[in-house]
């Protein structure tokens, strides 16, 4: 131990030994930093401290003279010392201000360097300095400083301030020359710079406003832009200030030429997408619409859109955009578990380009305990590849759940667009072919469904969002008249909201609403009919475990359903949140029987990959009161 330290503290005082050796003060050891030469210094020192004048046991050709004691003494302490023991930095309490004075003074003074107590009087010009510009900032010219350390506790000094009246802005003039006078985001600016006549002046409100106006001009294109004037002009004897602020804006440059590199045979795909023209003013946001939109198609591995700005003539700003399509075939495993299914497994496969035209053709296989299924579809763009395409799809699905047994195929065609506003349509025509036993049934049907599914997802704040909604609408229609096995309407519909009235704190709920119109239920296939019960409608009861029953007490299914939730989730630590909740729901045919209630606690992580939910929940509707465990992982909406 005693030589680690030694060789911490030769390194950090290395000058200072040099000085002795050369001095004959230490011996003439040619490897200064060994542990011979660290404990030759701790001899020598110890001897100094002892009254001795004789250095320790060795024998160096010259000694050092007693001329030099008081040097000695010095190298010692030099040898000796270490951050270790170095006195701890002074700390500033900072009286007679509060709020946004007292934290910006506590702020300046944060940034001085360290300070040791037995320094601070020296030091003392340069700590009133500081926080005079502290209060400066903040419009106060005329304030009285005072410095107090007391003798108990030299560590901590007192900042004493008496504020003062504070300077106020006089005559506040922002003006625009050049091509911006006609472009309404810098009239907002002007609308609201944050300063005004009257009030205290504030050179961080002054800074900001020239911030803005340099980071508006970037954005939209003014390359050329300047201040012309830009001055703030203080006469502390009167309290007042005059701000005078001109931007010459220059002209407003455009968008040039677009050049796409990395697909040329495909760049049909991605001219759709651009949302601007050669020669419409430069909008640096438009870039960015542009490279989140390429994205979004899935289409490519790597999408860097440039404006070449320093090869601007004539103010025309040329693009380019480079891009690296995705691989030929790509393979996705995924594992997960939930309530409701309990363990899954999921495998994708997708070729991304079949052809130059975008055509894209994916599978996708699931299987869990109570399902298995196989979907494959192909995938053709129309006029707008990310927000308009055609889908062929055809699957397989087998379902051995509660009392229903059933082997269904399918094939369809759907058109998707999200063209017109946020809600995404689907307008598809689906057959679908069902061998099934529900309860005592036992059947086939054969269905023509043409139908409508209206989507639509808002939300703000990223993979833990504070604020969103999701609506979902399936309309679909069944008829002898082409085919079908029954004549039917069914419609379905879910509603979800999620709000954050502070920090944290959140309310989801969520509405939902199904029924079936036509023929008798027999005539309906089961996957068809309204089941409820599980993670994302009651919970407290088992998976689609509540529905009308049969003579021999076997679910049966109901031509409608309505279920109702509400949460809140309260933080308790970073990224966990404790939720109660209250579930109630029912399927039925009638709605003569009684609802089912759930309520219980649970706990919300949220992880890297999205949100881990695990629930408690009680059946209060029930005499016996049943009680579940529910985990399930993914986005809230």
């Amino acid at each position: 131990m005693f030589v680690a330290i030694s060789h911490l503290r030769v390194a950090l005082f290395q000058p200072a030994l040099e000085l002795c050796y050369h001095l004959r003060v230490l011996p003439p050891v040619r490897n200064r930093s060994s542990p011979l030469y660290c404990k030759l210094i701790y001899m020598r020192v110890r001897s100094l401290f002892a009254g001795r004048r004789q250095a320790p046991s060795y024998s160096p050709s010259r000694t050092a003279g007693t001329g030099h004691g008081g040097l000695w003494l010095l190298c010692a302490c030099l040898c000796l010392l270490s951050p270790g023991l170095a006195a701890k930095p002074v700390s500033y309490q900072v009286l007679g201000v509060k709020g946004t004075l007292k934290d910006n003074v506590s702020r300046f003074l944060s940034t001085l360097p360290a300070i040791e107590p037995d320094r601070v009087e020296s030091r003392r010009e340069q700590i009133r300095l500081k926080a005079d510009r502290a209060l400066q900032a903040l419009g106060y010219y005329a304030s009285e400083i005072e410095l107090e350390q007391s003798a108990e506790a030299p560590e901590r000094v007192r900042v004493r301030i008496t504020a003062g009246q504070p300077v106020r802005v006089r005559q506040f003039e922002v003006q625009l020359t050049g091509d911006a006078l006609q472009d309404e985001e810098f009239a907002r600016i002007l609308a609201r710079p944050g300063l005004k006549s009257g009030d205290v002046l504030d050179h961080g409100k002054y800074e900001s406003i020239k911030s803005r106006l340099r980071a508006r001009a970037l954005a939209r294109g003014y390359f050329d832009a300047d201040f012309s004037i830009a001055e703030v002009r203080v006469y502390p004897e009167e309290r007042v200030a005059d701000v005078q602020v001109e931007f010459a804006s220059g002209r407003r440059y455009r968008f040039g030429e677009v050049k796409i590199e990395g697909v040329t045979e495909r760049a049909r795909l991605v001219t759709p997408l651009i949302p601007f023209r050669t020669g419409d003013p430069y909008r640096a946001i438009q870039l960015g619409q542009l490279s989140q939109s390429l994205s979004e198609t899935q289409y490519f591995q790597q999408v860097d859109v440039r404006p070449r700005i320093a090869d601007a003539r004539d103010y025309r700003v040329p693009v380019d955009i480079v891009l690296k399509p995705k691989s030929s075939n790509l393979v996705e495993t995924g594992i997960g578990v939930s309530t409701d299914e309990g363990p899954r497994v999921q495998l994708n496969w997708e070729k991304p380009w079949v052809n130059k035209y975008g055509h894209r053709l994916n599978a996708q296989f699931k299987v869990s305990a109570p399902q298995q299924e196989l979907n494959v579809g192909y995938r053709i763009p129309g006029l707008d590849p990310l927000n308009d395409y055609y889908l062929l799809q055809t699957g397989y699905v087998a379902k051995d759940l509660q009392d229903t047994n059933s082997s269904k195929t399918l094939v369809g065609l759907h058109y998707r667009t999200r063209k017109r506003g946020d809600w995404e349509r689907d307008y598809f025509v689906r057959m679908e072919y069902e061998d099934y036993t529900q309860g005592l049934e036992s059947g086939t049907s054969l269905l023509l469904l043409p139908g409508l599914s209206l989507n639509r997802l808002r939300t703000r704040g990223g993979l833990d969002p504070d604020w969103g909604d999701r609506q979902l609408l399936i309309t679909e229609f069944s008829d002898p008249y082409w085919g079908s096995d029954s004549r039917f309407v069914r419609v379905w519909g879910r509603s979800k909201w999620l709000r954050a009235p502070s920090t944290g704190h959140r309310f989801i709920a969520r509405a939902e609403q199904g029924g079936i119109w036509g023929d008798d239920l027999e005539t309906i296939p089961p996957s068809l009919r309204f089941f409820t019960g599980g993670d994302q409608t009651v919970r407290g009861f088992s998976y689609q475990s509540l529905s009308p029953v049969d003579s021999a007490g076997l679910l049966t299914g109901g031509k409608y359903t309505t279920a109702l939730s509400l949460e809140y989730a309260v933080p308790v630590a970073e990224k966990w949140r404790l939720a109660s909740f209250v579930d109630t729901g029912i399927a039925t045919s009638t709605y003569d029987e009684p609802w089912k209630i759930g309520t219980g606690l649970g706990v919300r992580w949220m992880t890297p990959v999205g949100q881990l939910r695990i629930d408690l929940a009680f059946g209060v509707s029930e005499t016996q009161v049943p009680f579940r465990l529910h985990f399930a992982m993914g986005p809230e909406l």
